[in-house]
Protein backbone atom coordinates (compact mmCIF):
# COMPACT_ATOMS: atom_id res chain seq x y z
CA UNK A 1 0.00 0.00 0.00
CA UNK A 2 1.14 3.91 -0.59
CA UNK A 3 3.23 4.89 1.99
CA UNK A 4 0.79 8.31 2.10
CA UNK A 5 -2.50 6.62 1.67
CA UNK A 6 -1.09 4.25 4.99
CA UNK A 7 -0.34 7.52 6.69
CA UNK A 8 -3.75 9.00 6.41
CA UNK A 9 -5.73 5.63 7.17
CA UNK A 10 -3.83 5.29 10.28
CA UNK A 11 -4.14 9.32 10.95
CA UNK A 12 -8.04 9.16 10.57
CA UNK A 13 -8.23 5.94 12.75
CA UNK A 14 -7.13 8.01 15.62
CA UNK A 15 -8.80 11.05 15.08
CA UNK A 16 -11.92 8.49 14.98
CA UNK A 17 -11.24 7.03 17.80
CA UNK A 18 -10.60 10.36 19.82
CA UNK A 19 -14.30 10.82 18.40
CA UNK A 20 -15.05 8.06 19.84
CA UNK A 21 -14.06 9.30 23.45
CA UNK A 22 -16.48 11.72 23.54
CA UNK A 23 -19.75 9.78 24.01
CA UNK A 24 -17.83 7.98 26.63
CA UNK A 25 -16.92 11.17 28.05
CA UNK A 26 -20.43 12.32 27.91
CA UNK A 27 -21.63 9.00 29.50
CA UNK A 28 -19.59 9.00 32.47
CA UNK A 29 -20.28 13.14 33.24
CA UNK A 30 -24.25 12.00 32.57
CA UNK A 31 -24.81 11.01 36.04
CA UNK A 32 -23.13 14.38 37.64
CA UNK A 33 -24.69 16.07 35.67
CA UNK A 34 -27.99 15.43 36.18
CA UNK A 35 -27.27 15.85 40.34
CA UNK A 36 -25.94 19.59 38.91
CA UNK A 37 -29.26 20.07 37.24
CA UNK A 38 -31.20 18.97 40.14
CA UNK A 39 -29.23 20.88 42.56
CA UNK A 40 -30.25 24.11 40.12
CA UNK A 41 -33.68 22.99 40.01
CA UNK A 42 -33.75 23.40 44.34
CA UNK A 43 -31.53 26.37 44.12
CA UNK A 44 -34.12 28.21 41.90
CA UNK A 45 -36.84 26.89 44.03
CA UNK A 46 -35.28 28.16 47.24
CA UNK A 47 -34.87 31.67 45.83
CA UNK A 48 -38.70 31.79 44.59
CA UNK A 49 -39.57 30.91 47.93
CA UNK A 50 -37.07 33.55 49.61
CA UNK A 51 -38.95 36.00 47.41
CA UNK A 52 -41.99 35.05 48.26
CA UNK A 53 -41.32 34.79 52.27
CA UNK A 54 -40.01 37.94 51.74
CA UNK A 55 -42.88 39.44 50.09
CA UNK A 56 -45.53 38.11 52.59
CA UNK A 57 -43.37 39.45 55.83
CA UNK A 58 -43.53 42.69 53.49
CA UNK A 59 -47.41 42.52 53.34
CA UNK A 60 -47.45 41.80 57.12
CA UNK A 61 -45.58 44.72 58.26
CA UNK A 62 -47.81 46.94 56.29
CA UNK A 63 -50.73 45.62 58.33
CA UNK A 64 -48.94 45.76 61.46
CA UNK A 65 -48.13 49.77 60.57
CA UNK A 66 -51.27 50.15 59.53
CA UNK A 67 -52.55 48.65 63.31
CA UNK A 68 -49.83 50.91 64.47
CA UNK A 69 -51.81 54.09 62.90
CA UNK A 70 -55.35 53.08 63.59
CA UNK A 71 -54.68 53.01 66.88
CA UNK A 72 -52.85 56.14 67.08
CA UNK A 73 -55.86 57.16 65.66
CA UNK A 74 -58.56 55.41 68.37
CA UNK A 75 -56.18 57.70 70.79
CA UNK A 76 -57.15 60.90 69.04
CA UNK A 77 -60.54 60.02 69.04
CA UNK A 78 -60.85 59.58 72.12
CA UNK A 79 -59.12 62.82 73.00
CA UNK A 80 -61.82 64.55 71.02
CA UNK A 81 -64.93 62.99 72.64
CA UNK A 82 -63.47 64.21 75.56
CA UNK A 83 -63.63 67.54 74.31
CA UNK A 84 -66.59 67.69 71.98
CA UNK A 85 -69.81 69.77 72.58
CA UNK A 86 -72.12 68.20 71.16
CA UNK A 87 -73.99 64.83 70.42
CA UNK A 88 -73.29 65.15 66.16
CA UNK A 89 -69.93 65.50 66.77
CA UNK A 90 -69.74 62.88 69.31
CA UNK A 91 -71.90 60.46 66.44
CA UNK A 92 -69.50 61.07 63.97
CA UNK A 93 -66.39 60.28 66.20
CA UNK A 94 -68.12 57.15 67.10
CA UNK A 95 -68.80 56.37 63.76
CA UNK A 96 -65.06 56.80 63.19
CA UNK A 97 -63.79 54.88 65.76
CA UNK A 98 -65.80 52.04 64.67
CA UNK A 99 -64.65 52.29 61.43
CA UNK A 100 -60.77 51.90 63.04
CA UNK A 101 -61.84 49.15 65.30
CA UNK A 102 -62.93 47.35 62.26
CA UNK A 103 -60.40 48.19 60.27
CA UNK A 104 -57.92 46.81 62.90
CA UNK A 105 -59.91 43.47 63.12
CA UNK A 106 -59.32 42.79 59.31
CA UNK A 107 -55.73 44.46 59.45
CA UNK A 108 -55.35 41.41 62.42
CA UNK A 109 -57.12 38.74 60.36
CA UNK A 110 -54.79 39.38 57.80
CA UNK A 111 -51.85 39.19 59.63
CA UNK A 112 -52.84 35.54 61.15
CA UNK A 113 -53.34 34.81 57.42
CA UNK A 114 -49.95 35.89 56.48
CA UNK A 115 -48.51 34.19 60.00
CA UNK A 116 -50.07 30.81 58.18
CA UNK A 117 -48.64 31.53 54.95
CA UNK A 118 -45.01 32.03 56.45
CA UNK A 119 -45.01 29.18 58.81
CA UNK A 120 -46.12 27.14 55.62
CA UNK A 121 -43.23 28.72 53.98
CA UNK A 122 -41.00 28.09 55.98
CA UNK A 123 -41.70 24.71 56.80
CA UNK A 124 -41.26 24.09 52.69
CA UNK A 125 -37.60 26.05 53.03
CA UNK A 126 -36.26 23.90 55.54
CA UNK A 127 -36.84 21.41 53.45
CA UNK A 128 -35.79 22.16 50.48
CA UNK A 129 -32.47 22.91 52.36
CA UNK A 130 -32.44 19.33 53.82
CA UNK A 131 -32.85 18.36 49.88
CA UNK A 132 -30.33 20.41 48.84
CA UNK A 133 -28.15 19.34 51.38
CA UNK A 134 -28.57 15.55 50.42
CA UNK A 135 -28.39 16.19 46.98
CA UNK A 136 -24.96 18.60 47.49
CA UNK A 137 -23.38 15.15 49.28
CA UNK A 138 -24.46 12.85 46.63
CA UNK A 139 -22.66 15.29 44.31
CA UNK A 140 -19.68 15.37 46.58
CA UNK A 141 -19.23 11.41 46.48
CA UNK A 142 -20.24 10.97 42.33
CA UNK A 143 -17.91 13.86 41.78
CA UNK A 144 -14.87 11.98 43.02
CA UNK A 145 -15.92 9.00 40.84
CA UNK A 146 -16.46 10.86 37.76
CA UNK A 147 -13.41 12.55 38.36
CA UNK A 148 -11.22 9.18 38.45
CA UNK A 149 -13.04 7.72 35.11
CA UNK A 150 -12.38 11.11 33.07
CA UNK A 151 -8.60 11.20 34.25
CA UNK A 152 -8.58 7.15 32.84
CA UNK A 153 -10.38 8.73 29.54
CA UNK A 154 -7.80 11.40 29.55
CA UNK A 155 -4.86 9.32 30.01
CA UNK A 156 -6.30 7.56 26.58
CA UNK A 157 -6.38 10.82 24.65
CA UNK A 158 -3.52 11.88 25.11
CA UNK A 159 -1.72 8.81 24.42
CA UNK A 160 -3.76 9.24 21.28
CA UNK A 161 -2.84 12.58 20.62
CA UNK A 162 0.98 11.73 21.46
CA UNK A 163 0.74 9.37 18.20
CA UNK A 164 -1.44 11.64 16.17
CA UNK A 165 1.44 14.43 16.38
CA UNK A 166 4.39 11.94 15.99
CA UNK A 167 2.54 10.58 12.42
CA UNK A 168 2.20 14.17 11.36
CA UNK A 169 5.59 15.32 12.04
CA UNK A 170 6.32 12.22 10.31
CA UNK A 171 3.99 13.10 7.18
CA UNK A 172 4.50 15.21 3.53
CA UNK A 173 3.28 18.51 4.83
CA UNK A 174 0.97 18.88 1.62
CA UNK A 175 -0.57 15.35 2.32
CA UNK A 176 -1.59 16.80 5.42
CA UNK A 177 -3.06 19.49 4.22
CA UNK A 178 -5.01 17.68 1.96
CA UNK A 179 -6.09 15.54 4.24
CA UNK A 180 -6.73 18.76 6.43
CA UNK A 181 -8.49 20.10 3.49
CA UNK A 182 -11.03 17.67 3.14
CA UNK A 183 -11.35 16.91 6.77
CA UNK A 184 -13.28 20.78 7.31
CA UNK A 185 -16.11 19.24 5.54
CA UNK A 186 -15.81 15.41 5.87
CA UNK A 187 -15.01 15.32 9.71
CA UNK A 188 -13.42 12.13 10.68
CA UNK A 189 -15.38 10.61 7.18
CA UNK A 190 -12.42 12.67 5.17
CA UNK A 191 -10.84 8.65 4.65
CA UNK A 192 -13.30 6.10 4.19
CA UNK A 193 -13.50 2.33 3.16
CA UNK A 194 -14.84 1.22 -0.36
CA UNK A 195 -17.65 -1.87 0.70
CA UNK A 196 -19.64 -3.30 -2.55
CA UNK A 197 -17.65 -1.07 -4.71
CA UNK A 198 -19.52 2.18 -3.29
CA UNK A 199 -17.69 4.95 -1.18
CA UNK A 200 -19.21 4.52 2.96
CA UNK A 201 -19.19 8.30 3.13
CA UNK A 202 -21.82 9.22 0.52
CA UNK A 203 -22.83 5.34 -0.20
CA UNK A 204 -22.36 6.08 -4.13
CA UNK A 205 -20.81 3.33 -6.62
CA UNK A 206 -17.83 3.89 -8.10
CA UNK A 207 -17.17 2.41 -11.24
CA UNK A 208 -14.87 -0.38 -12.16
CA UNK A 209 -11.59 1.77 -13.40
CA UNK A 210 -11.06 3.79 -9.79
CA UNK A 211 -11.89 0.08 -8.14
CA UNK A 212 -9.54 -1.04 -9.43
CA UNK A 213 -6.94 1.55 -8.69
CA UNK A 214 -8.24 1.30 -4.60
CA UNK A 215 -7.65 -2.23 -4.84
CA UNK A 216 -4.23 -1.87 -5.96
CA UNK A 217 -3.59 1.19 -3.11
CA UNK A 218 -0.58 2.26 -4.99
CA UNK A 219 -1.82 5.48 -5.06
CA UNK A 220 -4.10 8.31 -3.23
CA UNK A 221 -7.86 7.62 -4.70
CA UNK A 222 -10.38 10.32 -4.12
CA UNK A 223 -13.97 9.51 -4.29
CA UNK A 224 -15.27 10.57 -7.76
CA UNK A 225 -18.89 11.55 -6.13
CA UNK A 226 -17.96 13.17 -2.70
CA UNK A 227 -13.72 13.87 -2.69
CA UNK A 228 -13.15 11.74 -0.29
CA UNK A 229 -10.04 9.06 0.30
CA UNK A 230 -10.98 5.78 -0.35
CA UNK A 231 -9.16 2.68 0.54
CA UNK A 232 -10.04 -1.04 0.83
CA UNK A 233 -9.92 -2.92 4.37
CA UNK A 234 -7.65 -5.81 4.46
CA UNK A 235 -10.12 -8.46 5.06
CA UNK A 236 -12.26 -6.91 2.19
CA UNK A 237 -9.41 -7.01 -0.50
CA UNK A 238 -8.87 -10.46 0.23
CA UNK A 239 -12.47 -11.49 -0.35
CA UNK A 240 -12.00 -9.49 -3.86
CA UNK A 241 -9.06 -11.30 -4.36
Amino acid sequence: MNKFLKELIELNRLERKLKELEPVEANIKAPLNKLENQKRSLEERLEKLEDEIKNIKLKRGKNELLIKELKEKLNTIEEKQNKVKSEKEFKALQIEEELAKEQIEVANEEIAKFEKQLELKEEEKEELKKELEKIEAEITIVSMDVTKKLETVEAQKQEIYKEKEELIKEMSPKIYAYYEKIKRWAGISAVTPVKKQACTGCNMKINDKIFAEVLKGEEIVSCPHCGRVLYIEEEDKINEK
